[in-house]
């Protein structure tokens, strides 16, 4: 990345259209106050480009995160971009949010691409399914156990949130960890979820809509920030 020396790598074609949503259109940048970001949360981390676009803006090493996957492979994927960064302090987790309640395991449901896996098989309409799915089980993660376990007390200024239709039950499954955080930026899924309720309960918790980022056909990203 020109100016600051960050880095990720490309070995699939979805990471270059990832790389263009976040590093060419910008789409995340209002969104992102550099000068306050010291501790993130990314939900749907996929390759990690998000961690990448944090120590790029950010020009720092020694952000704290915690970055979560369903699918293994971008978990790793995820862990070469760290180190590639020096990022020594985030932590890349395999495992899955928005479940039931107390569960200790959920289904999910990967795709040979590795855009679109959910816990809700569901093609996204009008679009070229992206193959078939296959069912696995994956560990249920508790946000605000895993943050105090590793950070403590801290705010989390900035979290993002990717998770296929998971938000439907997200911001109810984890409403004590997002008590910490600052800002939400969220893609919602139009087919499984309306905006609209989100933004109910969100409000509910102290956030209010600020922006919306972008808003396509099938999906869109909000900006949330606590009021």
């Amino acid at each position: 990345m020109p100016g600051s020396g960050a880095r990720y790598r490309v070995r699939y074609l979805e990471t270059m259209l990832l790389s263009e949503e976040l590093f060419y259109r910008n789409v995340y940048l209002k969104a992102i106050d550099p000068a306050q970001v010291t501790h993130f949360v990314d939900l749907g981390s996929n390759v990690g480009l998000f961690a990448v676009l944090l120590s790029h803006l950010t020009r720092r090493k020694d952000l704290r995160g915690i970055m979560v996957d369903a699918n293994p492979d971008m978990v790793n994927e995820t862990r070469w971009n760290l180190r590639a960064n020096q990022l020594l302090d985030v932590l890349p987790v395999h495992g899955l949010v928005g479940a039931e309640s107390g569960a200790d395991h959920g289904e999910f449901y990967l795709l040979p691409s590795n855009l679109g896996s959910s816990q809700f098989p569901v093609y996204e309409p009008g679009k070229p399914p992206k193959g078939k799915w296959t069912k696995v089980s994956v560990p249920c993660i508790d946000l605000e156990a895993t943050w105090k376990k590793h950070f403590g007390d801290a705010r989390c200024q900035v979290v993002k949130v990717d998770i296929e239709g998971s938000e439907k039950t997200l911001f109810h499954t984890d409403c004590e960890f997002f008590k910490r955080v600052d800002n939400i930026i969220l893609e919602w899924h139009k087919w499984i979820v309306k905006r609209e309720d989100i933004d109910a309960t969100l409000q509910e918790q102290g956030f209010r809509l600020v922006e919306i980022l972008e808003d396509i056909e099938t999906s869109g990203i909000a900006w949330y920030a606590r009021c």
